[in-house]
């Protein structure tokens, strides 16, 4: 019995110390042997699938053990099996007439293997988790003191297990995606580096796939969380599915997943693996409650054109991802030195942009409006410019992006509307000012009563202010937006659709609004005066507007020639460069003629 106390102290200790379980299983295996010379020690493990897996049985020959590796366990499966599989001992003292052993003794008679006792080793949730068996020579069954040491080791064996167990759980939780199952972040840089060093010294090459998923968020909060995760699921699954076995799949952030591509010697074999990647995402995604379409953009960087370093590669597919959605979605793009140029001055732009409103560098410039009806001046249409203190002027075209993404788009528009409205004191009390709003105002809480709280702080009177809404907007199905423009219209403030024409969803606004003015947009404009198909276009929705008691102005107008056809298309108002470049408020409150002009002043008689 001291040689048993032994063996104990000596697993514990090794299991205490954090010695490999490999290892640790071995000497247990060794140490019974010697204590019991006639036996010849295994130990099994069973997977949560049932399948059994060799861990340890160092005097028995490997190629006997590495049989095994895999087998399902089952009442006819050995004794290590059918033990498994009934969750008791199995004794079996003569294995060459004992059927359990029938489809395994071509394997065990050539090794003079004759009686096994094997022995199931449970959790403490009392899952079977392994085996440990006795093999003997003869056929006999177990001595008294055998059944000592198996005792035993069958309880060292659980707990050696069990603590593989939670090691292995802790190691899931710090390595692997608890949703997905496909490496983290943490597992990426960790395996990544040796990855793509080892493809770049073998002249493969390596590429990072950045991959992130369109209109996730939409399905999150449409179907729920749980659709969101059976689609992060299912989508790893399908990557998985087409990448090679050197390569590393990673879930890194909310809807983000990565690959780091092993064999990626040239552009073909980079471009090739993306366009496998986009076409396994094409099919539905069954969601258990809802099929849904979700398509991906890539953005891909190689080793070693781009980078040696995980850390670099991975920032150069971010902006290459980045492009990549920008584009439209549902493209790959590769790392340019152009693209890191073009997001460092957004970059750029949106750290200066948070500073602009409180520094004072927006301004607005206005853009007459003229009733071609009294050929006169009817409104102004306030446009914002940033007077950047390095770069000199700049349109909303150069910024405005940047400030969507930067989320600024709700406070550069309360600018506006106040100083819009502030500005109006200075013009000619029958005229009206057009402010523009974003598709960001309008559903934000509470925007009517910024609007009736810009007009109460400047004394405008309502009937001078109107709200221009792009076309683009959605109406129809958004009835948070509806309400807003209902309350902003019941204040005394018009309402014009700008850029009209550009798209059948225009006249679902007419339905689902009732609008004071439609404003034609600069491409019908411009094609009227050369293209009979444009100018009949612009006849009709003239015509429309006016069965609806709508006025029509035309914008973008900058040529004689284009100003005579819309009037005999019936336009009432026109807004363009043929009148006036848009212009600071001194150039029309201090009599100064605007500037702008390449030719002398258009006749509007």
């Amino acid at each position: 019995m001291q040689g048993l106390r032994a063996l104990q102290h000596e697993v514990l200790e090794r299991l205490a110390r954090g010695k490999p379980l490999r290892e640790t299983m071995t000497e247990l295996c060794l140490r019974a042997e010697q204590l019991a010379p006639q036996a010849t020690c295994s130990v099994l493990t069973v997977d949560r699938e049932g399948r059994l897996h060799p861990l340890a049985g160092p005097s028995l020959p490997s190629h006997y053990s590495e049989s095994l590796d895999g087998l399902r366990i089952g009442p006819d499966v050995g004794s290590c099996g059918a033990s498994a599989y009934f969750g008791e001992p199995v004794e079996v003292t003569d294995m060459a007439n004992d059927p359990r052993w029938a489809a395994f003794r071509a394997q065990t008679a050539p090794l003079g293997l004759r009686a096994c006792w094997s022995s199931p080793i449970r959790a403490s949730d009392d899952r079977v988790i392994g085996t440990f068996a006795f093999y003997y020579r003869t056929c006999r069954g177990a001595s008294p003191l055998e059944r000592t040491i198996v005792e035993t080791c069958v309880h060292l064996c659980a707990i050696a297990l069990e603590q593989e167990e939670r090691k292995e759980r802790i190691r899931r939780l710090a390595y692997f995606d608890a949703i997905t199952g496909v490496a983290n972040r943490a597992s990426m840089e960790r395996q990544g580096e040796s990855v793509i060093a080892a493809a770049v010294a073998n002249g493969f090459g390596a590429a990072i796939h950045c991959i992130d998923l369109d209109n996730f968020k939409e399905i999150n909060d449409t179907l729920g969380h749980r659709a969101g995760d059976i689609l992060l699921r299912s989508v790893a699954e399908r990557i998985s599915s087409i990448v090679g076995k050197a390569d590393i799949v990673a879930r890194i952030g909310g809807d983000e997943f990565a690959v780091v591509q092993s064999h990626a010697g040239s552009l073909a074999d980079v471009g090739g693996f993306a366009m496998r990647l986009m076409e396994a995402m094409a099919a539905p995604f069954d969601l258990e409650e809802a099929m849904a379409t979700v398509g991906v953009s890539v953005g891909i960087a190689r080793a070693p054109e781009d980078g040696l370093d995980l850390r670099t590669l991975m920032r150069k597919a971010d902006f290459a991802l980045y492009e990549a959605k920008s584009s439209g979605r549902a493209h790959f793009r590769f790392f340019d030195p152009d693209i890191e140029t073009r997001i460092a001055a957004n970059r750029r732009i949106w750290q200066d942009l948070r500073q602009a409103v409180a520094a004072g560098e927006f301004e607005l410039h206005f853009q007459p409006i003229v009733a071609l009806g009294v050929t006169r001046v009817c409104g102004y249409e306030a446009l914002l410019r940033w007077r950047h203190p390095r770069d000199g002027l700049r349109t909303p075209e150069d910024f405005l992006p940047v400030a969507t993404k930067a989320g600024l788009l709700y406070e550069i528009g309360a600018w506006i509307l106040n100083e819009a409205c502030a500005s109006a004191a200075a013009l000619p009390p029958d005229a009206r000012i057009s402010v523009n709003v974003t598709q960001t105002q309008l559903e934000k809480t509470g925007f009517s009563r910024d609007v009736a709280e810009a007009l109460a702080a400047s004394g405008m009177d309502p009937s001078r202010l109107e709200i221009e809404i792009a076309s683009s907007v959605r109406l129809a199905d958004n009835a948070d937006i509806l309400r807003c423009l209902t309350a902003i219209r019941a204040l005394g403030v018009s309402i014009a659709l700008d850029d009209f024409g550009g798209g059948a969803a225009a006249l679902a606004h007419l339905h689902a609004l009732p609008v004071d003015r439609i404003k034609v947009g600069r491409s019908l404009t411009q094609q009227a005066q050369a293209d009979p198909r444009a100018a009949t276009i612009v006849r009709s929705i003239v015509s429309l507007a006016h069965e609806l008691g709508i006025m029509a102005t035309a914008e973008g107008v900058e040529t004689d020639a284009q100003l005579r056809i819309l009037r005999q298309l019936g336009c009432d108002e026109i807004q363009g460069y043929v009148i006036s470049a848009p212009q600071p408020l001194r150039a029309f409150v201090e009599g100064v003629e605007p500037a702008g002009r390449t030719r002398p002043p258009v006749s509007l008689a």
